[in-house]
């Protein structure tokens, strides 16, 4: 039986579940630690290359994110930036919080993060070795994970205004279930999460492979849901497995739409072709179930469906 994390909302959550700006290099660090560990997702190139540049001062990184979650959250105790004084400065209370969530159960301390609470040198390590990951697994790439994020962002923002909070959780990941009050995620153990008012973040992740319930214990307990971005892999690269299955340029356009060009316009001009040839091939989209089509003073603008987005999902994984 799969295990789910139900994370229940009421009115006040729905109408304070917010789609934050900004990309944190803390957070797609962290999650990238993650995604090396994966395979047949898009990113073996990425793990090829990061993996020959690998050093063996990195393995407090393993420590940090073993192969069994959870893994230690560092994001509410660095901010969303590199900021060696952030951690350093940190109160050993702090530290410690986290260092209890994270050892909770049977799991003991690895032995490379005893002292990370007390002892500054401690925290030094684990900031070089962060920084060290940071410049050849995600520096190289930051401009690419920027745009792929802002254009996730940006089609999120759609599906809010197009359908409201419940077609944005609908179509965030083919993992989640929205029945209007719940939202249910797959995960390792069932888990109940009460937000108590105060709503979710909902942000996107270049390197995450599957939505992750994140619970700041430095913030009142703010809850954020970051999951993987549409756009997120072989940094744009469409999985062939949907060009044989709705043909090259219809697979490109639904590609297209899930990477942020929502008008026919815009779509003809990024797949290259005419906008009546881009006009069919939305209709058959629209016909499948695929997106939704709005006009405003006679322009077309195109939606992913919960559909849609678990097509381009479930593909990625299977290419």
């Amino acid at each position: 039986m799969v295990a789910v994390h139900r994370i229940h909302f009421t009115a006040a959550d729905i109408a304070r579940t917010r789609l934050p700006t900004g990309t944190s290099r803390v957070t797609e660090t962290l999650f990238a630690l993650r995604a090396l560990r994966g395979s047949g997702d898009g990113l073996a190139a990425w793990r090829a290359e990061v993996r020959k540049q690998m050093r063996p001062w990195f393995r407090v990184l393993g420590a940090i994110s073993p192969p069994a979650e959870p893994c230690l959250d560092l994001i509410p105790l660095m901010g969303p930036e590199l900021d060696d004084d952030v951690l350093l400065s940190r109160p050993v209370s702090a530290v410690r919080e986290e260092l209890r969530w994270f050892t909770r159960g049977a799991r003991a301390l690895p032995a490379v993060l005893r002292g990370l609470d007390d002892d500054l040198g401690v925290r030094a390590q684990v900031l070089q070795a962060l920084r060290g990951f940071h410049d050849i697994a995600i520096k190289p790439a930051w401009a690419t994970v920027e745009a792929a994020l802002h254009a996730d962002r940006a089609r999120q923002a759609r599906q809010m205004t197009a359908g409201g909070v419940g077609l944005l959780l609908e179509t965030l990941h083919p993992s989640m279930r929205w029945d209007g009050t719940t939202l249910s995620i797959e995960d390792t153990r069932t888990v109940d999460t009460e937000l108590g008012g105060q709503g979710i973040e909902v942000v996107p992740s270049y390197f995450l492979r599957k939505p992750v319930l994140r619970v700041d214990l430095q913030d009142r307990g703010r809850v954020t849901l970051a999951y993987p971005a549409a756009v997120a892999g072989a940094a744009g690269e469409r999985s062939p497995r949907l060009d044989r299955l709705l043909g090259r340029t219809r697979a490109a356009v639904l590609a297209r739409i899930a990477q942020g060009a929502a008008t026919t316009s815009e779509l003809a001009r990024h797949v290259g072709t005419s906008a009546a040839a881009v006009s069919q091939h939305t209709a058959t989209l629209r016909a499948s179930g695929l997106i939704t089509t709005s006009r405003h003073r006679g322009t077309a603008s195109h939606t992913l469906t919960a559909t849609g987005a678990n097509l381009l999902a479930q593909n990625e994984t299977q290419a």
